[in-house]
């Protein structure tokens, strides 16, 4: 057995760094209500801002996209300009709350359309982020024992040469499968085998940290959707709720490459983006949770103003992100894009560099730097 499948049987992807055992007890230990969370949503594949914002008061919009485009009269009213997708309903009760808030026209300088590179842009926040190492979060993180949990296939911004975080499929089976582990200790000079027992004593340390945090924990009330993302929020709840000390976790919808037959594929997807976040805001606040945790999606890019052929869009630039939280000044920041005054390709121009939303996270919400004041402090 390979040391990918020794992993995969606990539940277990990967750490990104290791770290020494005796620094998880109290650092992972917090007391509630004295920790600021964030959850960061992927939305792979290029999130089409368009027909999640809507600028229904503008017949651009129409006129670009003649069997793409949401009715007038199915759009959830927001301001007399912008309205929301119906399949986004069940984030209506935050928005009336004050708890959303919808960041218009964000984007990058850069203009490469390439899923791989865009991604690592966002990822890590340098525009040549195929060159970087560190994600922005571990950057952030440098001490901390555990920066994040990737509750997916990739650790994306958690990722740091000097950070440690951790990739699991599965919390409860990691914990159970892990804590038999035995440490073990040797005074060999052989330094791939003192490699493999400081793996074996972090897997050890760290499973039994779980084990402990996740026993008695309060049962999620609201169901969090079927599928893998529904599935995903639910481990996240769990690991939120167990009282962990942990700053951030990242997991991922998939599928918004809808370069075909848009409107059935970007419907669904929406759906269960709605139907999760809504159910996990309800769980959060039974528990009293909900103000120690700050949500907010991101995607490589958006789509093309004008539909294709195919009724579908092709890779944009600017789309929209939301970010959603106890805590969260709901409303719109940034400048929604001009859907005239468009690049050479045909796409959005971006107005809120998504780098500037990082920095409001960092400074603001973790207090890690000087308070931002500025148009993007929604927090």
């Amino acid at each position: 057995m390979n040391r990918r499948d020794f992993l995969k049987g606990l539940g277990f992807s990967s750490l990104s760094m290791l770290v020494a055992p005796s620094l998880w007890a109290n650092t992972l230990s917090t007391s509630a209500g004295n920790r600021r969370i964030v959850i960061m949503i992927e939305l792979k594949g290029g999130n089409d801002g368009l027909n999640t914002l809507i600028p229904y008061s503008d017949n651009t919009y129409y006129s670009a996209r003649p069997t793409t485009a949401i009715d007038r009269s199915s759009v959830l009213t927001l301001s007399g300009k912008l309205g929301l997708n119906p399949a986004l309903k069940a984030l209506m009760p935050a928005w009336n709350e004050g708890e959303l808030a919808w960041v218009q026209g964000v984007g990058s300088p850069l203009e490469d359309r390439s899923h791989f590179e865009a991604i690592e842009v966002w990822d890590t926040a340098e525009l040549e982020g195929f060159k970087a190492s560190d994600g922005w979060i571990a950057q952030a993180f440098p001490t901390h024992p555990l920066a994040g949990v990737a509750i997916d296939t990739n650790f994306g911004p958690l990722y740091g040469s000097t950070v440690s975080a951790l990739s699991i499929s599965d919390p409860q089976d990691f914990a159970l499968n892990g804590s038999n582990i035995r440490a073990l200790t040797s005074n060999s000079p052989n330094k791939s085998l003192q490699h493999i027992l400081s793996v074996q004593a972090q897997i050890d340390m760290l499973a039994s940290t779980l084990a402990e945090y996740l026993t008695d924990i309060p049962a999620a009330k609201e169901n969090f959707g079927a599928g893998s993302f529904g599935q995903s929020l639910n481990k996240v709840y769990m690991l939120i709720a167990s009282g962990l000390n942990i700053p951030a976790y990242k997991l991922s919808l998939a599928n918004f490459d809808t370069h075909t037959n848009h409107r059935a594929r970007h419907t669904p997807l929406l759906q269960s983006l709605a139907q999760g976040l809504a159910s996990l805001r309800t769980n959060l606040m039974r528990i009293g949770m909900w103000d120690e945790v700050l949500i907010l999606t991101y995607s490589e890019f958006g789509r093309r103003l004008k539909e294709n052929a195919n009724k579908g869009f092709d890779h944009g630039a600017a789309s929209v992100q939301l970010a959603l939280g106890g805590q969260v000044k709901g409303g719109f920041y940034g400048e929604y894009p001009s859907l005239v005054d468009l690049d050479e390709r045909g796409d959005l121009i971006y107005t809120t560099d998504f780098r500037d939303i990082y920095s409001v996270i960092r400074n603001n919400w973790w207090n890690l730097g000087e308070k931002e004041t500025g148009q993007l402090a929604l927090i």
